[in-house]
């Protein structure tokens, strides 16, 4: 991981393009946060229909199925993470966990959603905010 984020930075320096998806660099990211927090996952990039869940994972200090949304951020970014989650990128999320639960739940399971944002400085160093269970239902 540290690889990649110095190829990261050493390419912008240069002015070059890296052919590192910077999307999973973040989920990657917020995943081993996760799992710092003791979270189990159950699924990466899951999709149904035309929405996919970053991540889906068990929260085994609340016993809570956790829908977890990933937005990475530069470090120069003036809107945070939280907000780029709009209405309607909403409606496709609250779809796609209906889905999840139709598919994988039983009736009686308790689940939030929430929304990790991954903001990258210039010197490939990172912070990780964690917003939990977000109004999406």
């Amino acid at each position: 991981m540290r690889f990649l984020l110095r190829c990261l930075v050493w390419k912008a320096r240069a002015g070059k393009r890296c052919r590192v998806n910077l999307g999973k660099v973040g989920e990657d990211l917020a995943v081993d946060f996760l799992r710092g927090k003791n979270f189990k996952i159950l699924a990466r990039n899951w999709t149904y229909g035309k929405g996919e869940l970053d991540v889906v994972a068990f929260d085994g200090a609340s016993a809570v199925l956790v829908f977890i949304e990933v937005k990475l951020r530069s470090g120069r970014a003036l809107v945070p993470g939280y907000f780029a989650v709009d209405a309607k990128k909403k409606s496709v999320l609250r779809r796609t966990c209906m889905g999840y639960l139709r598919a994988f739940t039983s009736d009686s399971v308790s689940y939030r959603f929430d929304v990790i944002e991954v903001r990258m400085g210039g010197d490939g160093k990172h912070e990780i905010s964690h917003y939990e269970n977000v109004k999406l239902f």
